[in-house]
């Protein structure tokens, strides 16, 4: 039988991926369902992959990347749960402590806080052949990593001989449901992910500014840290690292985001309840190939 590793991102276009793919390919696949937590998603996002698990009875095996110190030794993975898993940031901490900060230079969160893992996990079952199942849906099939098929990749919300599912369509199967996700469409996963366009980074600033003090916390520890690795590869070609490093694009700080957020008089529409068209699908065109980093998407890859 063909092996899926269905990778439950924890938002509800994955999750109802999960759950389609439970009622309908436990037949035609061995799967496994994997959530990778960073230590900085949202609370809402955890209760939610619990709360999907228990309702609709797909297991989901939850792994956290285990991060060792020294360069030129891979990172791996270790499970965790609901209650043990990472709410403080450790996690993201151990990686930026040996990558540096991730920005649009150095883009290493997603491969190494949830490609890494998942992928380790998977062969410590033992496979070495599997199908991935990414939660991508028809209206966002730009997103679909360009090596899909060499990587054995496959998206069952874009596929026609699955089910092709839009965000609208998503949000009006949501609505007759027991339960919800409860966090407002721009919000996310990731408390301030970096990869969010300025709209929703000032909407979140200015609703939850608690949520950066972690990411004005790595600046301030990491903003002088560059790898060596890194430094090899950048005196080789003749080129000097940017310093300070910082987050957010054209090397904003932290607190640069929370000033353009005091002075930000817009607001961004929350089309987690929206039922007809995507409102937001040009709303952030400045994204760095989408916010929603699904693993192994072309913005996780």
């Amino acid at each position: 039988m063909k092996k899926l590793l269905v990778s439950f991102s924890g938002g509800e276009t994955s999750a109802y991926m999960a759950q389609w793919l439970w009622n309908h390919k436990r037949n035609d696949f061995e799967m496994i369902f994997v959530f990778a937590n960073t230590g900085q998603e949202n609370e809402e996002t955890l209760e939610f992959v619990e709360k999907c698990s228990n309702h609709f009875g797909f297991p989901v095996v939850w792994v956290e990347a285990k991060v060792y110190p020294e360069m030129g030794k891979g990172n791996t993975f270790k499970i965790v749960d609901f209650e043990s898993a990472d709410r403080s940031g450790q996690t993201f901490e151990a990686a930026i402590a040996k990558h540096g900060i991730p920005n649009t230079n150095t883009p290493h969160c997603t491969r190494e806080l949830k490609q890494v893992p998942i992928n380790k996990f998977a062969r410590s079952l033992g496979w070495k052949s599997y199908y991935t199942a990414i939660g991508i849906r028809s209206d966002e099939a730009d997103r679909i990593n360009s090596k899909a098929k060499q990587l054995k990749l496959i998206y069952p919300l874009v596929s026609r001989e699955m089910q092709p599912m839009t965000k609208p369509k998503i949000n009006f199967w949501w609505s007759q449901q027991p339960f919800r996700l409860n966090l407002k469409g721009y919000q996310g996963n990731c408390k301030w992910c970096w990869k969010k366009g300025n709209p929703k980074l000032y909407q979140i600033a200015k609703e939850t500014p608690q949520f950066f003090y972690f990411p004005a916390l790595m600046e301030k520890k990491y903003g002088e840290f560059v790898p060596e690795s890194r430094l090899k590869k950048m005196n080789d070609r003749g080129e000097k690292p940017l310093l300070p490093v910082r987050f957010f694009r054209q090397n904003r700080s932290v607190n640069d985001i929370i000033n353009e957020a005091e002075k930000w008089e817009g607001s961004v529409f929350d089309d987690s309840r929206h039922y007809a068209i995507q409102h937001d699908l040009f709303e952030d065109n400045d994204l760095i190939g989408g916010e929603s980093c699904e693993v192994f998407s072309e913005c996780g890859s």
